[in-house]
């Protein structure tokens, strides 16, 4: 999938290298490009390299005082990576929204076929991101004395329930730039 985005990217420069200019519409899709980019080291590279790092030092919670530092972990995961990546969410959203007003030509096609492809590696990556969760969510749990109905909602509930938020943003995301690919397209 990566390699066929860098093969779109060649080609899109190619194109780009017959035209003469660079239109508005063409930028804005590069802007968009690199906001997907951005949720897919998101969600392939930076939640599950914390995840498992969070997984890593659960295995040692023996005291109080590691518990306490467990939460703190997911709690600044929450504050900073978490709360990063949605704000990439919203910055895509509304980068969408602009180039669903694009002027059709091919190289302007070609950007937001690759745009859509970025959101379809990062639907795929937060699959296994979900997949992965699941696997540790019991032991983290355990490990961080939360219960599954924590009634105070817990900053391992949110950190836990940060990939079912970021699919749901995703699929909506991947819906909209199916819209602006049909409007890019010749």
């Amino acid at each position: 999938m990566r390699s066929l985005v860098a093969a779109l990217i060649l080609f899109t420069a190619g194109s780009a290298s017959a035209q003469t200019t660079i239109t508005p519409s063409q930028t804005r899709l590069i802007g968009c490009f690199g906001e997907a980019f951005t949720l897919v080291e998101h969600v392939w590279r930076i939640a599950p390299k914390h995840l498992a790092q969070l997984v890593e030092q659960a295995g040692n919670a023996r005291t109080e005082a590691r518990t306490e530092f467990l939460d703190g972990f997911v709690s600044a995961a929450v504050a900073a990576d978490h709360d990063s990546a949605f704000a990439v969410v919203r910055n895509l959203n509304g980068c969408l929204e602009e180039a669903a007003s694009v002027q059709p030509d091919s190289t302007t096609a070609i950007l937001a076929v690759a745009v859509r492809t970025e959101l379809d590696s990062a639907i795929e990556d937060v699959s296994d991101y979900i997949a992965m969760v699941k696997q540790h969510q019991d032991a983290l749990r355990s490990a961080m004395r939360t219960s599954a109905s924590d009634a105070r909602g817990s900053a391992l509930d949110s950190y836990l329930a940060f990939g079912d938020r970021m699919r749901d943003q995703l699929t909506t995301l991947r819906r909209k730039v199916d819209g602006v690919v049909t409007a890019a397209t010749p």
